[in-house]
Parts: structure tokens; C-alpha cells; sequence
């Protein structure tokens, strides 16, 4: 059986399964992950190749039409995973989302820009811009307290 994984690549469930016959497949339906505490690690794709990028190395993750790409200060990777997926299994106290196609690492917030209509512009490590839209607007402040 093939399910896909959101376990961290040392997680002795993770072994244990593997040793069951149950195989990793970025590509399944059915998705194994921690209740309640946010993963580690998550696996991404770039160039036909898997990788499991630490999430402290996410500066923010954006859907684009079908596509979800994670954004590290080494590249870009694309995800299999949705974007609501990947909110509920990301460290709540390191991540939240701002829009409804962005996630940013909070960590990696180097400026955060007042904007027209209860909007802030968030320039992050990268010289990325990321918008926090209305809708997120007041999560967003409550949040950080501003």
C-alpha cells in the first residue's frame, strides 16, 4: 500500500510502516501526519527529484492556479500538497496564512508595510513581497499584537 507520508524522515512511525510494506508516494490520496503538532519536515519536488526541506528553511508557500510553491532561500520547490494541507500541518506558532493563496514563516518577516484599505505588504528575507488581504487582515494583527 502507498500512502503519502507528512512524517519527518527519522520518525520511528515512519520506519515502522515502511517495515509493514506501506510505501511513501508523494503522489497518493491517502496522507499520514501528526495530529496536533506541526511536522518538521515536508516533502517537496524540484526538477523530477523529492527532497524534505526543513520547514524552518520555508520563507512562504503560494498557490499559483494548480501549483503550490515553497519558497527557501535556496530555490523554489513545488508541493503535491494544497495549500489548506499544508496550513494544517505546519507549526501553528511558526506559520499562518495570509491570504487565500499565501503562508508565510513568520520568522522570515524582515518588514511589514501599512497599506490603503486594511492591507499590509509583507517584505520578507527573500525581497519577496507578500500580501496580507482583508480578509486576513485583523487575524493577521491579532496575531502579532499590532
Amino acid at each position: 500500500m502507498n500512502v503519502k507520508m507528512m512524517l519527518d524522515p527519522e520518525d520511528p512511525m515512519r520506519k515502522s510502516l515502511e517495515e509493514l510494506g506501506i510505501r511513501d508516494d508523494p503522489d497518493s490520496r491517502y496522507v499520514i501526519s501528526l495530529q496536533g503538532s506541526g511536522v518538521n519536515y515536508i516533502p517537496v519536488r524540484r526538477e523530477d527529484q523529492q527532497f524534505f526541506i526543513d520547514v524552518k528553511e520555508i520563507i512562504f508557500i503560494e498557490s499559483m492556479g494548480h501549483d503550490i510553491l515553497i519558497h527557501t532561500a535556496d530555490g523554489t520547490y513545488n508541493s503535491g500538497d494544497r495549500l489548506k494541507a499544508l496550513e494544517q500541518v505546519l507549526p501553528a506558532d511558526r506559520f499562518l496564512r495570509v491570504s487565500n493563496s499565501s503562508i508565510v514563516n513568520l520568522k522570515k518577516i524582515k518588514r511589514i508595510e501599512s497599506s490603503i484599505m486594511q492591507k499590509f505588504i509583507l517584505h520578507m528575507t527573500s525581497g519577496a513581497k507578500v500580501d496580507v488581504t482583508r480578509s486576513y487582515y485583523y487575524i493577521f494583527r491579532d496575531r502579532l499584537g499590532i
